[in-house]
């Protein structure tokens, strides 16, 4: 039996990310100021909000993303969501990210085999294997850290680092008997999904930051909204008919920097890009 991701486990997932900032000194001695105690509160508040808005991003979008019963995708999820939440990589080196990832999905196999049906690359395992991999994690897998991982894995995270690019701009990817349910929050709104294209860039990890195709991406995306504020209304027109047609098919494809110089859709993807670079000079 399989069932869609829920949040039962995403309370300890949330003090996994949230646990840095959680930790307060308990040393503060009889003259403890005010100001200390009222900045304690303060952070109370904030990690009181912060859960909430974990919970309720894992919640929003876990039918996208099915897993096996008993098992749980919640870090996957909210990659969605907090492309820049840590929890399997936190505090980490890249090169000790991808042995945890190694572990884990290990542990997954071996759990699945036990269950007496081995894992089978469909959506709903594919989702169960990487589950508690945040995107960190998963671009360590993506981007085969450590040469340890195999071309089916690396598929898999790539695949799923797209689908988190492209829920997080407002295009569904997911199981087709969810599709009616998805609402395009940027319908009608290029600017709109441009900017929560660049929020999403910008909140991804260093090492995926690092990457030449991220920069390109990310200063194109920039130039194209900031024209989308220019000030002549006539002149704005005729660039949004032009180059937002062609941004929007470049969100659509989700995040493409990975190293598959084979790929027909890396291709195409550049070439969107260079075609975009050409129109809102």
């Amino acid at each position: 039996m399989y069932v869609n991701s829920s949040s039962s486990s995403s309370s300890a997932l949330i003090a996994a990310y949230s646990a840095a900032s959680s930790k307060t000194s308990n040393a503060q001695g009889n003259g403890a100021s005010q100001a200390a105690d009222a900045t304690q509160n303060d952070d109370s508040v904030s990690f009181s909000g912060t859960a909430t808005d974990y919970s309720a991003a894992i919640a929003s979008n876990a039918p996208y993303f099915p897993v096996r019963e008993g098992m749980n995708a919640d870090a996957l999820i909210l990659g969605a969501a907090k492309p820049g939440a840590t929890s399997s990589s936190k505090d980490k080196t890249f090169a000790d990210v991808a042995l945890d990832a190694r572990k884990r999905m290990d542990e997954k196999y071996a759990l699945m085999k036990d269950s007496g049906k081995p894992y089978d690359n469909s959506m709903t395992d594919r989702n169960s294997l990487m589950g508690d991999l945040d995107r960190r994690s998963l671009y360590a897998v993506a981007s085969n850290e450590g040469g340890q991982f195999t071309k089916e894995e690396i598929a898999s995270a790539q695949e799923l680092m797209r689908q988190q690019a492209q829920l997080a701009t407002g295009y569904y990817v997911g199981p087709e008997d969810q599709k009616k349910n998805w609402r395009d929050p940027f319908a009608n709104d290029p600017v709109g999904r441009a900017k929560a294209a660049l929020n999403f860039l910008d909140n991804m990890s260093p090492e995926e930051k690092s990457t030449p195709q991220w920069l390109t991406q990310r200063a194109t995306i920039q130039n194209a909204l900031d024209q989308a504020t220019a000030a002549d209304p006539v002149e704005l027109a005729k660039k949004k008919q032009l180059y937002f047609p062609i941004l929007a098919e470049i969100l659509e494809k989700g995040t493409s920097w990975f190293d598959k110089k084979e790929s027909d859709d890396e291709d195409k993807s550049a070439e969107l890009l260079n075609q975009l670079k050409a129109a809102i000079k």
